[in-house]
């Protein structure tokens, strides 16, 4: 039998309008506190309570509805992710429910859109490794485009890291490139593109020093660590492999304002092939994923609802070395 909101109410001793405040996302509307929030939403995961909308999700009654889960707005790589996520979807007859998460830690007013819609299923945008909150929404399929913890309940689709590093440290190393340096911030997928180049580099026989910033923006990532190495060595010759092509826009800047040639005296290279790589002066030799593949897989699994089971699945998809003026 469904667990209904006066269950939950009676079990903590609150009345039935403090749980439907609180499990409909108005609860810090009203005053109501965020310890008697945190007892709601706890024993309503713990009763197993059913928001009506993801009930009628269950029973098949979805409003062809996608929802689409956001790590950072400010990433235009996922903006532009999110436009042919509507593309597809309208090919489906599917519309898009847009929710954001201001940390990597979603909190219960992130995820509130997500319970009061009958979602079809839902795609995550980005990587992440802690992923517990995705054990609320079994009832329906996830797709994640970026890489995800190995357990986690999800069809995940994303870029070959080591394939497409691969390429890029073929490239240099063909130029001439003897010594590059790698430049990441602390994210996840900063950390695997990090390693990827690492593996690379040491593969094709070419020394690569890595330097990590914990800073979180990354155009300011590329300027403060290209101005750090700036000060300390002679980088001619040197090529800049930024693991995002933000990173790689914050490495020209300082280049630039320095009056440092490039690539005549230091290549930079990034990752993503953002729009405004091609936009950039110099343009960015960058790495292109796959995106037009990456959301037709996810939104497919999506329309057929394939919910994911037994081993978790992740499709590698092969990037596109684009070369341009950087590099």
């Amino acid at each position: 039998m469904a667990v209904t909101q006066k269950q939950i109410a009676e079990k903590l001793g609150v009345s039935v309008t403090v749980v439907s405040r609180v499990l409909s996302g108005k609860a810090e509307e009203v005053g109501i506190s965020q310890g008697v929030i945190s007892r709601v939403m706890n024993e309503a995961e713990e009763l197993g309570y059913v928001s009506g909308a993801a009930a009628l999700s269950i029973k098949g009654k979805a409003s062809r509805t996608i929802g689409v889960v956001v790590y950072d707005f400010n990433d235009p790589f996922f903006g532009s992710l999110i436009k042919q996520i509507q593309i597809e979807a309208r090919k489906h007859n599917y519309s898009l429910l847009l929710a954001g998460f201001l940390s990597q830690n979603p909190d219960e007013q992130d995820l509130q859109p997500l319970y009061k819609h009958a979602v079809s299923g839902i795609i995550i945008l980005g990587s992440d490794t802690k992923t517990e909150w995705l054990h609320k929404f079994r009832h329906c399929p996830i797709t994640r485009i970026g890489h995800g913890f190995p357990e986690e309940n999800s069809l995940r689709i994303t870029v070959d890291e080591d394939d497409a590093a691969g390429r890029l440290m073929q490239y240099l190393a063909a130029g001439g490139r003897k010594n590059l340096i790698c430049i990441s911030g602390a994210r996840p997928v900063h950390r695997l593109r990090q390693e990827a180049m690492e593996k690379a580099a040491s593969a094709a026989g070419l020394p690569l020093f890595s330097v990590v910033s914990a800073e979180k923006n990354s155009l300011l990532i590329g300027r403060q660590v290209t101005q750090q190495l700036l000060s300390t060595a002679s980088l001619h010759d040197y090529a800049l492999v930024c693991v995002t092509d933000q990173i790689a826009m914050g490495a020209l800047h300082t280049l630039n304002d320095a009056d440092i040639s490039v690539p005549g005296q230091i290549a930079v290279t990034g990752f993503d092939d953002i729009p405004t790589a091609e936009q950039f002066i110099p343009t960015i030799t960058t790495v292109r994923q796959p995106t037009a593949d990456m959301v037709r897989i996810a939104v497919e699994a999506i329309v057929r609802q394939e919910e994911p089971g037994g081993e978790p699945e992740e499709i590698l998809l092969q990037a596109e070395l684009v070369v341009r003026d950087s590099a």
